[in-house]
């Protein structure tokens, strides 16, 4: 039979979870803000989706474009994600760069915050150690990764504010709603609604 007398009817698409699934693997992300920050849609929009059982057509196609993902894979979840898989790991390192990440860096100069020039991180790399909202501290010949967005003084180094004055310190929470602050060697114990936690350090990178 000739081809061009056989009908185009519509295959049978995904969508919904199965598809987002697919997304997530081929991304690297794990929860739906992760997907919503890479492909910069809204949580709400990835929501209606799987509520509806959409296949979001648009967003398949520039996943595929940018990793090389087959499309027949994404939606019809047929074959493998990556025929070629040498046309994948390329494409991989064109997505990479894609998604990196500034972040705002200062130093502490008589208690204050000094802006210096922003660092550039590997978005998936913050993903991987859990940092939601970061800002880094230069201190000497270290840089602090701070967290934002973790402000309840638990165990570690935070960044604190104390009479408007911001410091690095390792804290340790002791029973009544206690704080053990270290400073310069010496401990200092203190109520938690004495100390305002900017934030936790997450992670540290000393110069060679």
């Amino acid at each position: 039979m000739r081809t061009d007398q056989v009908k185009m009817t519509p295959f049978d698409y995904q969508g919904g979870k199965l598809v987002t699934d697919r997304l997530h693997e081929i991304l690297g992300t794990r929860t739906i803000r992760e997907l919503g920050e890479k492909l910069d849609v809204s949580a709400s929009t990835i929501a209606t989706w799987h509520k509806r059982e959409l296949c979001p057509f648009e967003i398949v196609l520039r996943a595929h474009m940018y990793t090389g993902a087959s499309l027949k894979w994404l939606t019809l979840g047929e074959g493998e994600p990556f025929p070629n898989r040498e046309s994948q790991k390329h494409q991989s390192k064109r997505l990479e760069t894609k998604f990196l990440f500034d972040i705002d860096s200062f130093n502490i100069t008589r208690g204050k915050l000094v802006n210096l020039k922003t660092l550039t991180f590997d978005k998936s790399y913050l993903n991987d150690i859990e940092v939601a909202n970061p800002m880094a501290i230069r201190d000497g010949g270290n840089t602090y990764i701070v967290d934002k967005e973790n402000q309840q003084a638990i165990s570690g180094t935070y960044l604190i504010d104390m009479d408007g004055l911001l410091s690095l310190n390792d804290i340790q929470r002791l029973p009544g709603k206690k704080l053990a602050i270290s400073f310069n060697g010496s401990t200092l114990t203190v109520d938690e609604d004495e100390v305002r936690v900017v934030g936790r350090v997450a992670l540290v990178m000393e110069k060679c």
